[in-house]
């Protein structure tokens, strides 16, 4: 069953689809959230904007400001992709900056995997359809944590070993708001394909 939330009345809503942490998925990012405080210190902390559990998601594919004529076909084409695309899991693997080691975010980073790959470039297909233009960097599956100016240079990257299911799809809207940008979830759908279809290739 889709869900369905109101967006903002502006034209040109700046737009991701994503898919949202389950509730165990939000229990390992906290417990990772609480090594990085512990390892940074406060000092180091205080420069450091979290992010909160209600905007933690992984980017599928990003379209930045959208025709908000649009939304509809966008909304329409997630929830096919819902109904070709099953739940899966990934491994996270690493908590490091992220993309680069002076670079200004801290992230879980995930290993690709098929299934992954494929939700991705289904997403990708439905913005060629639309006359929307990807993303041309190589698709690099991430929870962000955390966010400061001056980077994470010191922190000291964490091997990880733990799988994370992911069991849904959503289409986000980012808003500017004073402590940062919230994103507001303005459909979210379970994947729920049948194992015949998520074997068959991409089209």
């Amino acid at each position: 069953m889709a869900k369905h939330w109101q967006g903002e009345a502006d034209a040109g809503p700046r737009l991701f689809i994503g898919i949202r942490p389950t509730a165990d998925t939000q229990v390992f990012l906290d417990s990772l959230v609480s090594h990085c405080r512990q390892q940074l210190g406060q000092s180091a902390e205080r420069g450091v904007r979290w992010t909160s559990e209600a905007n933690r998601h992984l980017t599928l594919a990003f379209l930045g400001e959208t025709p908000l004529q649009l939304v509809p076909a966008i909304e329409a084409g997630i929830l096919e992709i819902a109904d070709r695309a099953r739940p899966c899991q990934a491994r996270a693997v690493a908590l490091q900056p992220f993309p680069r080691s002076r670079s200004k975010l801290l992230a879980a980073e995930l290993l690709p995997n098929p299934q992954l790959d494929r939700l991705h470039q289904l997403c990708r297909e439905l913005m060629f359809r639309l006359g929307l233009e990807p993303e041309g960097a190589a698709y690099r599956p991430h929870f962000t944590l955390g966010r400061n100016r001056r980077g994470f240079s010191r922190f000291e990257p964490l091997v990880l070993d733990r799988v994370v299911e992911l069991n849904n799809i959503a289409l986000y809207e980012s808003r500017l708001a004073p402590g940062g940008s919230q994103y507001h979830p303005l459909l979210e759908a379970e994947l729920s394909g049948t194992a015949s279809d998520h074997n068959t290739n991409t089209p």
